[in-house]
C-alpha cells in the first residue's frame, strides 16, 4: 500500500516538473519576444537607444511623444497577442504534434494572452505598459477599468473554453482520465506548474526583481483569471478513456498515447529550460546594446 502511494506521488511530480519546465520555456520565449521586438521598433523608427537585460529593456537618448507611446507600448505588446493566438490554434490542434511539445504550446498561448490582457489589468491603475499607451490617448479612468474588466472576462472565457483540450492533454499520461482524477490533474498540468514556474523565475531575477516595481509580475499574475475559468462552470466532469494507437508507415500522422498511466520526466525539456535561464544570466547580466552612431 505505502509503495503504491509513494508510486503515485512521484507520478504527479513528473507532471508537475515535465509542465514547470515548458512554463519556463514559454515564459522567456513569449517575454523574451516582446522586449526585443520592442526594442527593435524603438530603435528603428524613433531613434531611441536601447539596452536589452535578462530581467527586461530600458529606452533612452530620444524624446518620448504620444505617437511612439502608443507604438511602443501598445503595438509592442501586439506581437503576445499574435503569439497566443498562432500557439492557441497550434494546441488546438495537438494531434499533428508528437508527445509533450502540446504542454509547449499551451503554455506559450497562456502566457501569451496573460501577458495582453494583464497589460490592460495593470495598466487601468499604474503607468506600466499598455496603461502608458493609454494614459497618452488620455483614456479616462472609468474606460481604463472597463477594458481591465473586460480582460478579465476574456481570460476567464479562454480558460473556460479550454477546458476540455487541458483535459485532452491528459493522454500524455493516463489511459484514463477518472472524474475523480480530473482536478488533481489541472492542479498538477497547469496550477502547481505556474506557480512553482513563477517562484523560480523570481528568484532568477533577484536583485532585479523590483526594477519595473513588480508591475511585470502583477502582469504574469493574471494567469489566475485562465486558471479560474477552468475551474468554474465545468460542463463535463466525465471520465475520459484515451484510445490506444500506433505508429503507422503509411501516415502522415504519428499518435502516440500511452498504454497505461505512467510518467516520464521530459529531461531534453528540463536541460533547455535551464540552459536558457544560465545563459540568459550569464550572457545578459550586461546589456545587448542598440545604440545609434
Amino acid at each position: 500500500m505505502k509503495q503504491a502511494i509513494a508510486k503515485d506521488k512521484i507520478f504527479h511530480r513528473c507532471i508537475i516538473i515535465n509542465s514547470t519546465a515548458y512554463f519556463i520555456i514559454a515564459y522567456i520565449l513569449v517575454v523574451f519576444s516582446y522586449n526585443l521586438f520592442s526594442i527593435w521598433m524603438s530603435y528603428t523608427f524613433f531613434g531611441f537607444d536601447g539596452e536589452l537585460y535578462f530581467h527586461g529593456f530600458t529606452m533612452k537618448g530620444a524624446s518620448w511623444t504620444r505617437d511612439n507611446i502608443i507604438i511602443i507600448f501598445f503595438f509592442g505588446n501586439m506581437i503576445t497577442l499574435l503569439f497566443g493566438a498562432v500557439f492557441d490554434w497550434l494546441y488546438r490542434k495537438q494531434r499533428k504534434y508528437k508527445r509533450s511539445i502540446k504542454v509547449l504550446f499551451l503554455w506559450i498561448y497562456v502566457i501569451a494572452y496573460s501577458w495582453f490582457m494583464g497589460n490592460f489589468i495593470v495598466g487601468a491603475l499604474f503607468n506600466f505598459g499598455i496603461g502608458t499607451a493609454l494614459r497618452a490617448f488620455r483614456v479616462p479612468f472609468f474606460l481604463r477599468l472597463l477594458f481591465a474588466a473586460i480582460s478579465v472576462v476574456l481570460l476567464v472565457f479562454i480558460g473556460h473554453r479550454a477546458q476540455k483540450g487541458i483535459k485532452v492533454s491528459a493522454n500524455l499520461y493516463y489511459k484514463r482520465l477518472a472524474k475523480s482524477a480530473i482536478n488533481k490533474f489541472l492542479l498538477n498540468q497547469i496550477v502547481y506548474p505556474a506557480l512553482l514556474g513563477t517562484a523560480i523565475l523570481v528568484l532568477y531575477k533577484i536583485p532585479n526583481i523590483g526594477e519595473y516595481h513588480y508591475f511585470d509580475w502583477m502582469v504574469l499574475g493574471a494567469v489566475v483569471f485562465y486558471i479560474l475559468g477552468l475551474f468554474i462552470w465545468q460542463k463535463n466532469q466525465n471520465s475520459i478513456t484515451f484510445k490506444n494507437r500506433s505508429k503507422h508507415a503509411d501516415s502522415d500522422e504519428n499518435d502516440y498515447h500511452v498504454k497505461n498511466k505512467s510518467c516520464k520526466v521530459q529531461v531534453i525539456a528540463v536541460v533547455i529550460a535551464l540552459a536558457i535561464l544560465i545563459s540568459m544570466r550569464i550572457g545578459l547580466n550586461e546589456p545587448l546594446t542598440f545604440l545609434h552612431p
